[in-house]
Parts: structure tokens; sequence; C-alpha cells
């Protein structure tokens, strides 16, 4: 077994592996190993020279607690039939953990096909979406005050606008810039889909959707003010001739609900989306601002079977709002493994729930010194490649 970054001449082998292991169109298929796929950002696994597993590592800025952080989203882990269960997906993850490290990333997102596959990486569970489930004539009720148009790449600085103040208030999310809305127009477009925005005195709401046989599945609806968001809906409900219902997914803060006519007819649920995972502890507890100016300390003992930089006692030291960390043998407060840590980080959990879901005995101190750090905040992303 050899375990390699990709060069330029294994790309269709790694296409063949991606088709057999994934359901994604031909068009799809082809946008993405044209448009998002880098060799030198795929890992391989080979067998007597022969590839036999891959995955991607698709690269992305997120805004945590207002501070960007370059991230590897890892995507496509796939293996052949013949070389499942032998272990190679333990020996990838372990050589991506550990290159993610040398290569100074803080974060990693993930999204799994089964959170129990991940968990035992590191990875967990940090982003949930709002998923509605509606039916078309509970929408025949909304008016339009503004209009729809098709959007074009002319239109990217006004949606970049539109996403920018929808997203406002959330945590965890991708920063995007023109290139990727060029990209977002590609794939897209490869999945048959399509983009309105909706203008009124101006560009205010705008709408990526796909049509599947009787049902539509909007993937983003984002809007800057209500009228915008009840024009979109209506925009939907015209489909009512094609289309019995429509799925739509959101933020957890997503205001549909509240304008919807009778909630009880809607199925609401909360879908868990996307895994997180810290990958250098100590740098990423560096890299934060504190609004304290107390002197404080913590000491954590961190449980990472993987990298071994973080599997340490790390004593955290707030003064004058700026953190200080030291590694050693300490007399720990707390002990979390890096599970735990990554909900803390991602700000999904608060330090509280930390301690209820690790069955540990509540410290006052310690818990305020970790909400100090670690804020509980709504975490929001949409990426799906």
């Amino acid at each position: 077994m050899n375990i390699r970054f990709a060069s330029e001449c294994d790309q269709n082998n790694i296409m063949e592996i991606w088709n057999y292991c994934f359901n994604d169109g031909p068009k799809f298929t082809e946008y993405y190993f044209n448009n998002k796929y880098k060799n030198y950002n795929t890992i391989v696994v080979e067998e007597e020279a022969n590839i036999v597993s891959s995955l991607q590592l698709n690269q992305y800025k997120i805004k945590l607690n207002d501070k960007e952080y370059s991230t590897s989203y890892v995507v496509g882990v796939s293996t052949l039939p013949e070389a499942r269960g032998r272990g190679y997906m333990k020996h990838i993850m372990d050589f991506t953990l550990n290159e993610l490290y040398k290569k100074d990333q803080l974060v990693s997102i993930l999204m799994p096909i089964d959170y129990r596959l991940y968990r035992k990486y590191g990875y967990e569970h940090c982003y949930d979406q709002i998923e509605y489930e509606i039916n078309m004539e509970d929408l025949r009720g909304f008016k339009s005050l503004g209009s729809l148009k098709k959007a074009s790449l002319n239109h990217i600085n006004e949606m970049i606008n539109i996403e920018e103040s929808f997203l406002e208030n959330l945590n965890g999310i991708v920063v995007r810039d023109e290139n990727y809305y060029k990209n977002l127009f590609k794939e897209v477009e490869s999945e048959d889909g399509h983009i309105y925005i909706h203008e009124n005195e101006g560009s205010d709401g705008y709408i990526i959707y796909f049509i599947n046989g009787e049902s539509i599945f909007v993937r983003e609806l984002y809007y800057k003010n209500i009228n915008a968001l009840k024009g979109m809906l209506r925009f939907i409900y015209n489909h009512n001739t094609q289309c019995k219902k429509v799925n739509i997914t959101s933020p957890v803060d997503d205001k549909i609900r509240f304008i919807l006519s009778n909630p009880r007819t809607v199925t609401m649920k909360l879908k868990p989306f996307m895994m997180g995972r810290i990958i250098n502890f100590k740098s990423f507890l560096e890299s934060l601002n504190i609004e304290g100016n107390n002197q404080s300390s913590l000491i954590i003992s961190l449980k990472d079977d993987y990298i071994k930089e973080n599997n340490k006692i790390f004593k955290i030291t707030l003064e004058n709002n700026q953190l200080s960390v030291e590694e050693g043998k300490f007399d720990y407060d707390v002990e979390f493994n890096i599970n735990t840590i990554s909900q803390l980080a991602f700000s999904y959990i608060s330090a509280k729930e930390a301690y209820l879901l690790n069955n540990l005995k509540e410290n006052k101190e310690a818990i305020e010194f970790l909400d100090l750090i670690f804020t509980k905040k709504e975490n929001y992303i949409n990426e799906y490649i």
C-alpha cells in the first residue's frame, strides 16, 4: 500500500473511482473535474501500482467568530469494491489529517454520508439546516411586489450583496467572492438547475432551484427583506401546474415559518448537514481575539488519536484580550476529546453542553472561561462539493 498526492496522469483513474462510487450524471462529473478537481489537493491509495481509493481536499475560506480561516473540505472519499474492508479509509484519513497539520490549516470540514464513519477521525457535527416540505397550495396566498428574472454572470455583485446581508448574523459561513459565484453558475447548470434574481427597487433576493419530477428542490433562497421572500415564494407557486410540492433548505434562523398561512400543514425538520474538525488546537486558540481583560487560566487535557501534536495537556491563559497556550505535564481541570473541542471551537455547543454531553461534573469557573473563548452561535454552511 502506498498513499500519496495525485499527479496529473492520475485524473482518469480517479474519475473512474468517482463514477463507480457516486451517482452523479456525466454533466456534473465533467463540471467537477474541469473546475473543482485539483491533483495537488487529491490523495490516493495505491495497491500494486493501481489506484483503489481517493479523496479530494477542496479549498475554501470560512468565517468563525468573524475571523477567516483557510479550510480543506474533504469530499469524494471513495474506494473501489475489491479494495474495501482492508482499512484503507483509516490510513488515508490518518495521512490526510497530518498533511493538513503540516500545511498549517487550523480547521477542516466534511459532509458525511454517515456520521459514524468520521467521528472516529475527530470530525463532529457542527452545522444544521432547516428543511421545509410545503404543498404548492400552501403558497397560493403570497403576492409579489417585484419581479423575477433569470440571473446571469452580470448579477454576481448583486448576489454577493444579497448573500452578505442574508447571512450577516450567522457563524461558520463560507466566504464567497466573484470566482465562487462564477463556479456556482457552472455547477447549477451542470445539474440542470436555475438561478433567478428578485428585483424591487434594486436586487433584493435570489433563488437557486431544481425541478425534479413533480417537486422543486430549493437549494438557496436568500433575501434582504420579507417582501422579496414573499415574492420568491409566489414565484415557486407559479410552478403549481408542474409541481405538487417544494422542498426548501435554509439556515436555522430563517423566517419562512413565520409567514406561512398554516404551518401545521408544512413539514419542518432539523437536518444535520456538516461536520467540522480542529486540526491545530494550539494555533487555533492563539488566533482568537477575546473580549476579556481579567487574567484567568484553564488547563485542558485533549485527546486526539490522529494528530499527536493535539494529544497533549494545554495551559490556556487569558490576559489583555489574548490567549497564550503552553504545553506541559500539568494537573488538568478538564479532559475533552477532539470531537468536543471541535464543536466548541465551531461555536456549535456551549461549555455547559460540553460538560453535559461528556457526563462531567460542572465546574463553574471552567465553564465561564470556556464560554468566554467559545461563544455558542447559529452556524450555517451550504456547500456541497
